[in-house]
């Protein structure tokens, strides 16, 4: 945990936010400034700062948040359009790994 990250901040339950899932391995909830109808991050609990951080060891919790954005994909019917997003670098305003599943 990173105690000057957002993320990190949301996950420890100190900034309050709607929770879409959680489990022992990611959080998913709705982006504070949807750029779509449904537009939910998808962040690992563990703080790891950039997808250029991703190793092997890594490889098991990015198929389980592969295999969470599928569900959410059809459990919010997002089959006929969606989109999903890395930002890195300076198009990351939180740097803390994440996702959005954005979609009508």
């Amino acid at each position: 945990m990173n105690k000057n990250c957002t993320f990190c901040k949301i996950i420890a339950e100190e900034i309050p936010t709607e929770l879409v899932h959680k489990d022992e391995d990611i959080f998913v909830f709705h982006d504070i400034n949807p750029k779509a109808p449904v537009h939910l991050l998808v962040v690992p609990r563990e703080h790891i700062k950039t997808f250029l951080d991703l190793n092997d060891k890594r490889f098991p919790l990015l198929t389980k948040i592969i295999k969470v954005v599928q569900r959410l994909v059809k459990e919010k019917k997002l089959e006929g359009g969606y989109r999903v997003i890395i930002n890195g670098g300076r198009h990351q305003e939180v740097e803390h790994l994440h996702f959005h599943l954005l979609g009508d």
